[in-house]
């Protein structure tokens, strides 16, 4: 399993990435900011819902560790950006550059779960809800099962962002992501030039699940978004404390095998909200993992 995470509160990485923004919307601290420490939760739902997962591995910049890590742990591994990213597009602050990267990891199986930090189990998770008994392997999200093209962002009008289908796990085959970058590597390479994400960047997501729906469809098996929805909840954590009140009491209710929740508190995050998601975290991952520090 393969996680990208990056402390935004780290003033020197702040000095960097203020440095390299070239407008407002690069400055987005939603992006990069740790208020909920996600991934240590996010780590402690594989170890109670997926424990079959067997080396996880945290892509982040240089020299960044999360601080309650335990970096001698064995089957965790931290890796940098510049031990496989190649220099030319170093330093990056692109989500789209960074994820088209992760099939490089040293001693990466050849498949393998990709997790953002705020993604998050809720429920038993096996390995046959990635890839079936035949080895198909599950491709989430796709509306009704078809091969959307259009899904890749090839002309900017043609983005749709729904977060429904975008926001989870994703079951990566190597020798597939190896494909589909040599078909759009120029693509590819105008996305990895971006410091910050662009509209136009090609995102890894999107192009692996076109990529096996139309070059490898016997291979895949499609789950649609209706289907997804029944197994997945994506929230957006907003200012607004009764409504996330009702929204966390409805994912305690239905919990999913997936969920995100997502910062969508803009610059000026709610402390009420923040206490309240902070505590749902703490009562529904009490434990601390065989990961964390004692």
């Amino acid at each position: 399993m393969v996680f990208t995470w990056v402390n935004g509160d780290d003033p020197e990485y702040l000095k960097i990435y203020n440095q390299y923004a070239e407008t407002p919307k690069d400055i987005n601290p939603e992006r990069v900011r740790d208020v909920y420490q996600m991934l240590k939760y996010s780590l402690r739902s594989v170890e109670k819902f997926a424990p079959w997962i067997r080396t996880i591995y945290i892509l982040t910049a240089r020299p960044q560790i999360p601080d309650w890590l335990d970096g001698n742990h064995p089957k965790v591994k931290v890796v940098h950006h510049d031990e496989i990213i190649d220099e030319e597009y170093l330093p990056t602050f692109n989500y789209n550059t960074i994820e088209s990267y992760i099939h490089k990891i040293p001693e990466l199986s050849e498949y393998f779960v990709y997790m953002n930090d705020d993604f998050l189990f809720g429920n038993d998770v096996h390995l046959s809800d990635f890839v079936d008994e035949n080895g198909r392997i599950t491709v989430f999200g796709t509306l009704f099962g078809e091969n959307l093209k259009f899904r890749i962002y090839e002309r900017k009008k043609d983005i749709i962002s729904l977060g429904l289908v975008e926001h989870n796990p994703i079951f990566y085959n190597k020798s597939y992501v190896n494909e589909l970058q040599v078909k759009y590597a120029e693509k590819f390479h105008s996305t990895r030039s971006s410091k910050f994400r662009r509209d136009d960047n090609i995102t890894m997501q999107k192009v692996f699940k076109q990529h096996m729906l139309s070059n490898h469809k016997d291979e895949s098996n499609p789950i649609s978004a209706l289907d997804l929805r029944k197994i997945h909840t994506f929230h957006k954590i907003k200012n607004n404390l009764p409504a996330q009140k009702k929204a966390i009491e409805k994912l305690k209710k239905k919990q999913p095998k997936f969920y995100c929740l997502n910062d969508d508190q803009r610059d000026n995050p709610n402390p009420e909200v923040i206490a309240f998601i902070k505590d749902y975290l703490d009562t529904t991952y009490p434990e601390k993992s065989q990961y964390e520090k004692d």
